[in-house]
């Protein structure tokens, strides 16, 4: 949920409200049944912090705070959204959802946290090494020694600041 932008610099909140709540889930592809009101917009924001303190715990070899988990476990407890199948107009058939309420999404997201963080990707799960972005993200590389969230924004930023460090140098 990686919805504050800047979180160590100037930090810039991506869900301060019900409309923005709904755009993002919607570029998530979990456009609600109905609109998001300002207590689901605390209740995800709530969540997002807990999964921020949670991540940083686990990244950094620490126990995660007891009240991070239980907020995560009482948000994956909400019942997901019903699925069917569904059968497209030339005959194949694919997994269909209803759109899930608020509470339904942010039982999905809460669970996307539970396998992350509990399933064999948590080693590979690693915070962004530039100055102000603070996001956490999975390292598919290879060698598993990424830096940075994303190569083309915080790692060219990183790049280009160290070449402007050596090219001040006399």
């Amino acid at each position: 949920m990686a919805t504050v932008r800047s979180r160590l610099g100037r930090p810039r909140d991506e869900l301060g409200d019900p409309l923005s709540l709904t755009a993002w889930l919607v570029r998530h592809d979990l456009p609600p049944a109905a609109e998001p009101d300002p207590a689901d917009v605390r209740e995800f924001q709530a969540l997002r912090e807990a999964a921020y303190r949670l991540l940083a715990d686990v990244t950094e070899g620490r126990a995660p705070a007891g009240a991070d988990v239980e907020l995560v476990n009482q948000c994956a407890a909400h019942t997901p959204p019903a699925v069917s199948l569904a059968v497209e107009e030339d005959g194949g058939v694919r997994r269909a959802q209803a759109h899930p309420t608020p509470a339904q999404a942010l039982g999905l997201v809460a669970r996307d946290l539970v396998d992350l963080v509990g399933g064999p990707l948590r080693g590979r799960l690693h915070q962004c090494e530039a100055e102000v972005c603070g996001t956490f993200f999975v390292d598919t590389s290879r060698a598993g020694r990424r830096r940075w969230c994303s190569s083309a924004t915080c790692g060219n930023r990183a790049r280009v600041a160290a070449h402007r460090d050596r090219a001040a140098r006399p």
